[in-house]
């Protein structure tokens, strides 16, 4: 090969256009563009990772939408965003090319959220507060860790490789992951399988950035639902061992009727959720008769991270804790029958946390219609919600 003369003069020059052009071509091919984008999520440059998404990605969401369902970013708040991105680490491994579609494989290493929190709140001292024990866990990186296989899907755009997410898929399965949470509190466990395993096979119909990762998280999910599911028979066998003492039926703080009382776990078993039910009523002898029944929930551990909004403890062996619930009843059901409470389903605690030990009694507060099963998140905005 000839040689332009002006580069045979200048061979260090020829090096550096020669390095400039090597990096060049790199930048051509899905695992420079894979790179490129965890860089830039990285260094926080929400801007330089945007554009490199798909022309139909920068379509179904503006700059400001990106900023709240960053693809392969942790799905936190705000308050918590930068610092478990800090935390993650990407690997960028193989590319498999057809035609005008790419697939790149990303190891993902994070914080494990959940067994995080959890692990924080069962250890944690009193004087501690549970976002001072996180942040120093992350700096001496000493937090549990997640390793699962993700991955970055890509399509040719003229000579450029560009990030392919498919925003209204992944935001239809992040609405069946909230409807399956939703029914596996309220014990409708076949539902929440069903709903998970849709989720999952909607994620199969087609390869798009972070598909793989959601899967591993829905399908963990899916095991924690199917092993209650599996463990209800132990679960209603485990009924007998929960004690309820000081029960009484009285006006709450607000001048509404309500039902107080204490409740012991008296068995070996952790719980994560109990359900009441109240059943009303009417006669006595052969002529008794249920005419209406209510459910609460007094204690309702989230499977999902709450940003350490609010301690998730679950009902540890040898614990006793306060209930109390205004009653929901209509009036005329009230005056008229006697209500009867129960303990009716069980949940045991499937995580790997450590349990925290047994706490002391609180007054009870204002009773609340039912506990939520899960924290509300906090306020959102950019760049996470």
């Amino acid at each position: 090969m000839i040689k332009p003369a002006f580069l045979a003069k200048r061979p260090y020059l020829c090096l550096i256009l020669c390095a400039a052009m090597a990096a060049g071509c790199m930048g051509k091919t899905p695992q420079r563009t894979a790179q490129s984008y965890l860089d830039d999520l990285k260094l926080y440059n929400y801007p330089a990772a945007y554009q490199l998404l798909s022309h139909q990605d920068q379509i179904d969401r503006t700059m400001d939408q990106f900023l709240t369902e960053i693809p392969l970013a942790p799905d936190v708040s705000r308050d918590w965003f930068k610092t478990v991105l800090h935390a993650v680490e990407y690997q960028v491994g193989d590319a498999t090319v057809q035609g005008d579609k790419a697939n790149v494989v990303i190891k993902v290493t994070r914080p494990d959220l959940a067994l995080w929190e959890r692990t924080i709140d069962a250890t944690m001292g009193p004087n501690d507060a549970p976002s001072s024990v996180a942040q120093k866990q992350i700096n001496d990186k000493s937090y549990p860790k997640l390793t699962y296989d993700d991955n970055i899907a890509l399509v040719k755009q003229g000579d450029d490789w560009r990030i392919y997410v498919n925003f209204p898929v992944k935001e239809s399965v992040m609405k069946m992951r909230k409807e399956a949470i939703e029914a596996y509190h309220k014990y409708d466990y076949d539902k929440a399988i069903s709903i998970y395993q849709n989720a999952i096979a909607e994620l199969d119909k087609e390869q798009a950035t972070g598909n793989a990762g959601l899967k591993f998280l829905l399908n963990r999910d899916l095991q924690t639902v199917q092993n209650v599911k599996n463990q209800i028979p132990e679960a209603q066998a485990y009924i007998s061992k929960i004690g309820l003492t000081d029960v009484d039926m009285k006006m709450s703080a607000s001048r509404v009727p309500g039902i107080f009382g204490k409740i012991t776990n008296n068995g070996d078993r952790s719980i994560d959720e109990l359900q009441f039910t109240v059943t009303y009523y009417e006669g006595k002898g052969n002529k008794k008769k249920q005419v209406y029944t209510e459910v609460h929930t007094p204690i309702a551990t989230p499977l999902e991270f709450t940003d350490f909004n609010r301690p998730v403890l679950p009902f540890v062996p040898g614990e006793t804790r306060n209930f109390g619930f205004r009653l929901t009843a209509p009036a005329d059901i009230q005056q008229r029958a006697t209500p009867d409470l129960n303990v009716t389903q069980i949940v045991f605690t499937q995580s790997s946390a450590p349990l925290p030990k047994p706490a002391t009694p609180t007054p009870t507060a204002t009773p609340s219609p039912g506990a939520s099963p899960a924290a509300s998140p906090s306020p959102a905005s950019p760049p996470k919600s």
